[in-house]
């Protein structure tokens, strides 16, 4: 009996518990703490004078600034590093910084080792295409990209054609050697990398610093003056077919619907990528119908691809169409998807 007694005390004691007024409101107002601090995490920045927009951790922050030849340059850049503002591209390694040079930045480049993405065996996420011939990515010897400097096919709104985007990683252990035409490593105050001797980098890249630098660059885009708010990616487009985190098999079957604005000439091109965004197979979502008009438009297609990739996780990008190959028009939405073990 007294064992009885004790287990529906509990049970009335827990009950109670759960169903206590006090408690639910202890919980919402937790809920409502954290959803603050998770708002004050990321912080938004808008620049209506060279018309983008990105996202930026709290550890960061943004500067307005000049470089010599009234160039201008906004900064976002580490607020843990005691620097000397603002950021061009010639800075101390252990700097984690991004340079927006509306104008370009009028010097030579950074000398080192150095490939055009198009020759680059990695792939970067951005929400805008750029000019993957002309623009560089820089390297350390063990072949990890210590920077990178964006240019595009047509600039952005209100940029010029020299304008471009200067990506510098933070470099730990970081060391220079010169070496001579004759492979014979000399003094870095007799080097001359403008000539025949070639400067190596050495070093390691902050991984932390990296993945945040990385997500701002991914969260930014460009817009048009005077144009309409971006619109949410959910009211351009809708994939129905497959479905998010689908394990896939090859041929795939894409269908859903798109705003006409999506497509050109009936098209708008999707492909699949692996979990480094490298891409495995690309081709056209074609509209059915009338696709010349503002309303949401049918389309489908079929994808084929060759061999799984070693990781399950991979993702299908679908861009918007845009012949003007202007930064500002360029919308993609991304999709997870999942490929089985073969």
């Amino acid at each position: 009996m007294k064992i009885s007694l004790l287990s529906m005390l509990l049970v009335l004691v827990a009950f109670g518990c759960k169903n206590n007024p006090g408690s639910a409101e202890t919980s919402k107002v937790q809920e409502e703490q954290n959803t603050k601090k998770i708002n004050n995490e990321v912080q938004k920045y808008v620049d209506s004078t060279w018309n983008f927009a990105l996202e930026y951790p709290s550890n960061f922050e943004v500067l307005e600034d000049e470089l010599p030849a009234n160039s201008p340059v906004v900064n976002v850049y580490s607020k843990k590093v005691d620097i000397s503002k603002p950021l061009a591209i010639h800075e101390e390694p252990e700097i984690a910084y991004i340079a927006l040079l509306p104008k370009g930045f009028g010097v030579d480049g950074p000398s080192g080792k150095q490939k055009s993405f198009n020759n680059w065996e990695s792939v970067l996420d951005f929400s805008f295409n750029f000019n993957k011939n002309d623009s560089r990515v820089y390297l350390l010897e063990n072949g990890e990209a210590w920077a990178y400097y964006l240019k595009f096919y047509q600039s952005p709104e209100k940029w010029d054609e020299y304008g471009g985007i200067f990506v510098h990683y933070q470099i730990e252990n970081f060391n220079t050697t010169c070496i001579s035409t004759g492979g014979e490593s000399k003094p870095m105050q007799e080097c001359d990398p403008m000539g025949e001797d070639e400067v190596r980098f050495s070093g390691e890249i902050n991984e932390k610093s990296k993945m945040q630098l990385d997500k701002i660059m991914s969260s930014l885009y460009f817009f048009r003056k005077n144009a309409e708010e971006r619109k949410e990616l959910s009211d351009l487009i809708k994939v129905e077919k497959p479905a998010v985190n689908t394990l896939i098999n090859s041929p795939i079957q894409i269908s859903g619907e798109a705003r006409g604005t999506w497509f050109f000439e009936a098209e708008a091109p999707v492909r699949l990528v692996d979990k480094n965004y490298i891409t495995l197979a690309e081709t056209s979502i074609k509209a059915k119908g009338e696709w010349m008009t503002n309303d949401f438009v049918p389309f489908s297609t079929e994808l084929s691809f060759g061999n799984f990739p070693e990781d399950k996780k991979g993702y299908l990008i679908f861009e918007k169409s845009n012949a003007s190959g202007k930064p500002e028009l360029d919308r993609k939405f991304t999709l997870p998807v999942r490929f089985p073990s073969e």
